[in-house]
């Protein structure tokens, strides 16, 4: 019985307690919002959709193409497309692809960039029909310059650097110096030069028929020096030679005898084709004569003197 009545009490209380908290907002203002029509305060600092910043001033892409943020990003739901620039050697962008259908909002690629061009926007309505829909290219994610001017100053993000600008070449100071160049008259210089090298001709060709008339002045006597002495050697090579024979005959004539009859006949034929030979040989040396030796030098003196002089003439 008792039991009832405290459970029935309990029950009063709290409908009580209700109608109490109806009956204090029932006065006042609505803390609730209608969503579409009114967007809820959101953080600066809020991870939102991806985007690209541009140069707030000069709305220049901040881009490097250094590929930080596909490296770091843990999904690799970026890609990035760059190619080398031949005017300038540096990376040029392409296109930049950010799939939002796998990416987890981590802020890991905002954090790694070194120009502050990716960062979380606080954009978090990105609901749609198809996965395709969700892979945004360069287009969609670069904002404007108004957008990325908004995001810098409510980020808290420095400004990019301006670029330094190159110095312009001095047009003012080479237009004066073309006319004095031209006033100047031209030096003669070459012709100077091949008239020089004409005389020199002449010259240079009178030395080289100096040197082969030295050379061919020359041989004659080294040639009637090496014909002075080859009458000693030859007349001392015979002399020898004669001595010789004497006693190696004997000796071919004693083992001849020991031998047959047949074989000596034999011997005796073999031995005089070779002592006549011998004999003609040692007379056609002796009947050359001296005049004949000399011509034979100067015949050799003037073939050397032909060739030495057609290889100089080659040369020049």
């Amino acid at each position: 019985m008792f039991s009832l009545l405290d459970r029935a009490y309990d029950s009063i209380y709290q409908v009580i307690r209700g109608l109490k908290t109806v009956a204090k907002h029932s006065f006042r203002l609505p803390t609730t919002k209608e969503y579409p029509d009114q967007m809820p305060p959101v953080p600066p600092h809020f991870r939102g959709r991806l985007a690209l910043n541009v140069n707030p001033e000069t709305n220049e892409h901040l881009c490097i193409s250094c590929r930080q943020c596909e490296r770091v990003c843990p999904d690799k739901c970026i890609e990035i497309t760059a190619h080398k620039s031949p005017i300038t050697n540096k990376l040029e962008l392409i296109d930049f692809k950010i799939d939002h259908g796998l990416c987890m909002f981590c802020g890991l690629c905002t954090e790694v960039c070194p120009t502050d061009c990716i960062i979380n926007t606080n954009d978090f309505e990105m609901s749609d029909y198809t996965r395709e829909s969700l892979v945004y290219d360069i287009r969609k994610l670069t904002l404007t310059q108004a957008e990325s001017s908004h995001y810098f100053a409510s980020k808290e993000i420095a400004l990019p650097k301006p670029k330094p600008v190159k110095a312009a070449a001095p047009a003012a100071a080479a237009k004066p110096a073309a006319p004095a160049a031209a006033a100047k008259p031209a030096a003669p210089a070459p012709e100077v030069k091949t008239e020089v090298k004409t005389d020199a001709k002449p010259e240079i060709a009178k030395a080289s028929e100096a040197k082969t008339e030295a050379k061919t002045d020359a041989k004659p006597e080294t040639a009637k020096a090496s014909e002075a002495k080859d009458p000693e050697t030859k007349a001392e090579t015979a002399k020898a030679s004669e001595a010789k024979d004497p006693e190696t005959k004997p000796e071919t004539v004693k083992a001849s005898e020991a031998k047959d009859p047949e074989t000596k006949a034999e011997t005796v034929k073999a031995t005089e084709p070779k002592t006549e030979a011998k004999a003609s040989e040692a007379k056609s040396e002796t009947a050359k004569t001296p005049e004949t030796k000399d011509n034979e030098a100067k015949t050799e003196v003037k073939a050397e003197a032909k060739d030495e002089s057609s290889s100089n003439t080659e040369n020049k």
